[in-house]
């Protein structure tokens, strides 16, 4: 496996947009982090006021695999290491191989990242 992370990180509060709030960011590589947090920083600070900001991740072939897995298949780590059920390996091989039809070594895949609320706007 890839060296995928669970990663979150602090992002303004959807709401009063001043209170930071951890965000769930997914399953991503070090520098997918940092790619999809440089994304996002861009967009809240066009005053970006929706909740769910889509971002592009590029993986490499070997990285489309696990990303599509773990983040749209819902498996674990530990279950990667498994073998992976037939169906979803071959919807994930027909998925790469269409991004990569046209001779591209990176696949690209549409990221979303809901912002939350701080407590103080949850409560109000």
């Amino acid at each position: 496996m890839t060296d995928f992370q669970y990663y979150f990180h602090e992002l303004p509060c959807f709401r009063c947009k001043k209170t930071a709030v951890s965000t769930d960011l997914g399953w991503l590589t070090a520098a997918m982090k940092d790619d999809v947090v440089a994304q996002m920083a861009a967009i809240i600070k066009q005053s970006n006021d929706e909740s769910d900001l889509s971002v592009n991740v590029t993986c490499t072939k070997d990285e489309a695999r696990d990303y599509l897995l773990l983040n749209f298949y819902g498996y674990s780590e530990e279950e990667l290491a498994n073998p992976v059920k037939v169906e979803d390996e071959q919807e994930v091989a027909d998925e790469i191989a269409e991004l990569l039809a046209e001779g591209a070594d990176v696949a690209v895949f549409e990221h979303e990242i809901t912002l939350q609320s701080c407590t103080d706007c949850d409560m109000g």
